[in-house]
């Protein structure tokens, strides 16, 4: 169904102008039906419920079928004639997409509830497995990282089985307390370096700033860079202390984490988002997935297919047979 509409919302026309005759042709044949019904030669029958008794009368199907066809092939024809164009969606088994890691925080901070009454970690991991969606034709895979790292799902099409490994995913999922982004930088660092793909892409989410793991995420960012890695880090979470609906102090996240975060999106060429509700995730995910997708449509040529082939041939078929209908069993006298 997304595909049809992406079809269907792409569609244009080279020569749109054609399609004015379907108006008029419409608007003619409106005229005829009320006008020249007056010149129609045919013959009166004085009681024709009689003639329906005795199995006289005519199938409806016979006069309208043909008529059917025969707009269906007019209509089919002028479609052609204004050169319709649809772009073709991407195919995960043929197209070049890009390498993506997703990096989610799975350390106790992640459980604050603070994000419109759900916990940090939910709010990212709905906005994951929604950007998971949106991407059929690139490899993701799934890091999960708080005092160390361990790689959940390697790069992979099979979004099926990765959106259930996100799904079953959950804070304390690592026992090691911490949080060791640039530990979790290295290790995706590795899967993607080993990928023959030109885009390589780490988007990363966490509430904390590194306190844990022997690689600084400066560093980290710098070797990530030399592999052509582009990182995308999400701060989750509200700076400092922020009180919760009963009134308890909820911990926050910290300014020098989100300034560390910043630093390493600049070092690698990518961005950084801070999101401190659902909405404001939801936004940051969309946001990753628009700048990732023009910078492949601008490096790769648009690809189009050309519908009026098709169109035209359609038309022919229509056309022969209602000529060959018209000519045999629903043929009409006069």
């Amino acid at each position: 169904m997304d595909e049809l509409k992406v079809l269907v919302s792409g569609l244009k026309f080279s020569d749109p102008w054609w399609l004015l005759l379907l108006p008029v042709l419409a608007t003619l044949d409106g005229w005829k039906r009320i006008v020249g019904r007056r010149w129609m030669p045919g013959v009166l029958f004085p009681g024709i419920g009689r003639l329906r008794r005795e199995g006289l009368a005519v199938n409806p199907l016979k006069g309208t079928f043909p008529a059917v066809l025969r707009w269906a092939a007019l209509i089919a024809g002028i479609l052609a004639l204004a050169g319709p164009r649809a772009p073709l969606p991407p195919s995960a088994l043929t197209s070049n997409g890009i390498d993506i890691m997703l990096a989610l925080d799975v350390s106790e901070s992640m459980r604050q509830r603070d994000f419109d009454g759900k916990s940090r970690f939910d709010a990212a991991r709905d906005a994951a497995r929604e950007f998971i969606g949106n991407r059929p034709a690139d490899r993701i895979g799934l890091l999960v990282f708080s005092g160390g790292s361990f790689t959940r799902c390697p790069l992979t099409l099979d979004h099926h089985v990765l959106d259930r490994l996100v799904n079953e995913t959950e804070p304390g999922f690592i026992q090691e307390q911490g949080t060791a982004i640039g530990t979790a930088v290295l290790t995706a660092t590795n899967r993607l370096k080993a990928s023959e793909s030109r885009e390589k892409v780490l988007v990363l989410i966490t509430d904390g700033e590194n306190n844990s793991g022997e690689v600084p995420p400066s560093t980290a960012a710098h070797l990530a860079a030399q592999n052509g890695v582009r990182i995308y880090t999400v701060f989750a979470g509200r700076l400092g202390a922020v009180l919760s609906g009963e009134n308890t102090v909820v911990q926050g996240s910290s300014r020098q984490g989100r300034e560390a975060l910043a630093e390493v999106a600049r070092v690698s060429g990518g961005r950084t988002f801070t999101a401190d509700d659902p909405v404001g995730m939801n936004r940051t995910f969309r946001d990753i997935d628009r700048l990732e997708k023009t910078r492949l449509q601008g490096r790769r040529p648009a690809r189009t297919a050309e519908l009026y082939p098709w169109l035209l041939m359609a038309a022919g078929v229509m056309l022969v047979l209602e000529m060959g209908l018209s000519a045999t069993r629903f043929m009409r006298i006069p």
